[in-house]
């Protein structure tokens, strides 16, 4: 997406690199920022914990001028046994990831494709977005990355703006703006989906 910084997103083999994340504070500036461009994340995972459980799908979508203009989506082997309890959730199976790049190579392919993202010059945004942000912090980290990441929550930013919700869910806050995911819990159509809802916000927001 755009050139990144070396010096900033080294990765030396061996070596535990560091990434830090923080939340974006939403004030007119920001939402300025947002409106030119932003990059809307989700992953899919073999459990719950960013410590034990491994990433298996990630999906990356840049948003400019509330436009998508390129995607990034792969699976990902994370060599442990997705649980069949998880695999009924994503629909993500261990047979479907045997043959799929393992962590170094999409690190490098994510790296390139978020960018200046990985220098807070571009929000990344996510529902629920402290998990997303915890397991990817760790796998480039675990890869010897470094970056810093200005990250927003659609979740948070839903809650606070939209009124009358029976949960907030994403399915349920982007059925509250009519938009549909024909493959829920699938990584790369839960970033266009957050990316949408990011913006259906901001419209709220501007108002």
């Amino acid at each position: 997406m755009t050139s990144t910084n070396q010096s900033i997103y080294s990765n030396k083999a061996n070596t535990q690199g560091y990434i830090s994340y923080s939340q974006l504070k939403i004030d007119k500036e920001s939402i300025k920022q947002l409106r030119k461009h932003y990059i809307a994340f989700d992953v899919e995972t073999t459990g719950l914990s960013p410590v034990n459980d491994k990433i298996v799908e990630v999906g990356a979508v840049l948003f400019e001028n509330g436009k998508i203009i390129q995607r990034y989506s792969t699976l990902i082997n994370p060599e442990i046994s997705i649980p069949v309890r998880v695999s009924a959730i994503n629909h993500i199976t261990d047979d479907m990831v045997k043959d799929a790049p393992k962590e170094d190579v999409v690190c490098k392919e994510l790296v390139e494709f978020l960018g200046e993202a990985l220098n807070k010059q571009i929000a990344i945004c996510a529902h629920n977005a402290i998990f997303d942000m915890n397991f990817l912090s760790r796998m480039l980290a675990r890869l010897g990355y470094h970056g810093k990441i200005s990250y927003v929550d659609t979740l948070s930013l839903a809650r606070s703006t939209i009124r009358g919700l029976y949960n907030y869910k994403q399915d349920t806050v982007a059925q509250h703006f009519n938009l549909v995911n024909n493959q829920s819990h699938r990584a790369v159509t839960d970033a266009e989906v957050c990316g949408k809802i990011l913006w259906n916000i901001l419209n709220i927001m501007d108002k």
